[in-house]
C-alpha cells in the first residue's frame, strides 16, 4: 500500500466519522434546521467503515500480524482502549444529564431502555447484537456496529490463522455466537478484504477512473434521492437502510477505493500539508464514533430549556469533536500498554493451562 493511498484511507475514515456525527447532529433541535440533509448518511458511513475495516484487517494480516496472538492482542487493544473509556464517559454523562433533565433521556432517540447492568455487560462481551438481542449501553446508540466488527475480526481470524478441522469448528462457533443479523452484513466487510487482494490486478487507467468516479457518483445519486424524498426513496427498487441498499452502498465504496490508488498521488501536496493533524484525527475516529452521542445527549439535557443561541449551537457542534480529539489521543497513548498487558496476561495463563506430567 502506497503512502498516498494510506493517507487517502485516513482521510476517508475521518470523513466517515464526521458524517456519523453530523447525522446525529441533524436530529438536534438546536441545529437540525442547518444540518438536516446529513440525517440520511449515518448508516452509509458505517457501511464505508465496514469496507475500510475489511481492507485494513486483510492488510495487517498480510504485512504485520503473522500469528494469532499478535492479531488477537492488536484487535482487543484497538477496541477496548476506546470502549472502556466510552463506557465510563457514557455512564458519567448519563447520570449527570438525567439528574439535570430526566425527561430528555426518557424520550431520547438512542437511549437503551433495557436493564442498564445487562446492557453494559452484554456490550462489554460483544453480545449486545447477537441473535434477538438489541441492546447498547446508556445513550450510546452508535455502539450498535462495534459487535459487528468484533465478530468479523473473530471470523476472519479463525479462517486465516487455522486450518482443517480447527478452522471449520472455530468459524462455525463464532458464526453461531454472532448470529444471523451480524452475519448478514458481513459481505459488506468482506468487500474490503476482496479489495485488498484485488489491489495488484493489472488493469487500464480508464477502468480505475470509471470505478473511482462511477462508484462515488452512484453513491451520491442514491443519497440525494434518499434525502430529497425524506428517507422514503426507492432507488433501483431498493429501500434506504435495507439489506440490499447496504450491499449496494458497500459496492459503491469498494468500487471507488478500487480505482482511487492510481490517482491519490495527485493529493500529495495536500497530504504533506495536513499530515500531522490528519494523523491525529485519524487516530481519534473510533473515539469520535463512541464518544459523541453521550456528549450530545448530556448537552441537550442541559440546554433543553435555554435559548437557542449561537453559542449553544456552536457548543453542541464543537464539543463532540473537542472531547474526541483530546480523550481519543489519550486512548491512543494507552493502546500499546494495553496490548502489552494483554500479552503478559496470556503468557501467565499458558503455564497454568499446560497439563502437568
Amino acid at each position: 500500500m502506497t503512502p498516498h493511498f494510506s493517507a487517502y484511507l485516513d482521510l476517508v475514515r475521518i470523513a466517515c466519522a464526521v458524517l456519523v456525527v453530523l447525522s446525529h447532529l441533524a436530529h438536534s433541535p438546536l441545529v437540525s434546521a442547518y444540518l438536516w440533509p446529513f440525517s440520511y448518511v449515518g448508516n452509509e458511513a458505517v457501511m464505508a467503515f465496514f469496507v475500510l475495516s475489511g481492507f485494513i484487517i486483510a492488510y495487517v494480516r498480510h504485512t504485520r500480524e503473522k500469528t494469532v496472538q499478535d492479531y488477537a492482542m492488536a484487535r482487543l487493544a484497538r477496541l477496548y482502549s476506546v470502549i472502556l473509556p466510552a463506557m465510563l464517559l457514557t455512564l458519567v454523562l448519563d447520570v449527570v444529564g438525567t439528574a439535570v433533565n430526566a425527561a430528555h433521556y426518557a424520550g431520547a432517540r438512542a437511549f437503551s431502555d433495557g436493564n442498564p447492568q445487562v446492557a453494559y455487560g452484554l456490550s462489554a462481551l460483544m453480545l449486545n447484537a447477537s441473535w434477538g438481542i438489541d441492546q447498547h449501553f446508556g445513550s450510546n446508540g452508535a455502539y450498535w456496529s462495534i459487535p459487528y466488527e468484533f465478530w468479523y475480526y473473530v471470523l476472519f481470524g479463525a479462517w486465516a490463522f487455522f486450518s482443517g478441522l480447527p478452522r471449520l469448528a472455530l468459524t462455525l462457533l463464532a458464526a453461531l455466537v454472532a448470529g444471523p443479523r451480524i452475519l448478514l452484513l458481513m459481505p459488506v466487510w468482506l468487500l474490503g478484504v476482496a479489495l485488498y487482494h484485488a489491489r495488484t490486478l493489472r488493469r487500464p487507467a480508464w477502468l480505475d477512473a470509471m470505478a473511482a468516479i462511477g462508484g462515488l457518483a452512484l453513491l451520491l445519486w442514491m443519497l440525494r434521492a434518499d434525502a430529497s424524498s425524506l428517507g422514503k426513496a426507492g432507488v433501483l427498487g431498493l429501500e434506504p437502510d435495507g439489506l440490499a441498499w447496504q450491499y449496494l452502498v458497500g459496492c459503491c465504496i469498494a468500487a471507488h477505493l478500487f480505482g482511487a490508488p492510481r490517482f491519490t498521488h495527485l493529493l500529495d501536496r495536500l497530504f504533506q500539508w495536513i499530515r500531522h493533524p490528519m494523523q491525529w484525527a485519524a487516530d481519534s475516529t473510533l473515539a469520535l464514533y463512541l464518544f459523541h452521542l453521550p456528549v450530545l445527549h448530556a448537552l441537550h439535557a442541559v440546554l433543553a430549556r435555554g435559548e437557542h443561541s449561537a453559542a449553544a449551537m456552536a457548543l453542541v457542534v464543537l464539543a463532540p469533536f473537542a472531547v474526541a480529539l483530546t480523550l481519543g489521543h489519550w486512548c491512543e497513548m494507552h493502546k500499546r500498554p494495553l496490548r502489552a498487558g494483554l500479552a503478559r496476561a496470556l503468557q501467565r495463563l499458558r503455564p497454568a493451562a499446560e497439563p502437568r506430567p
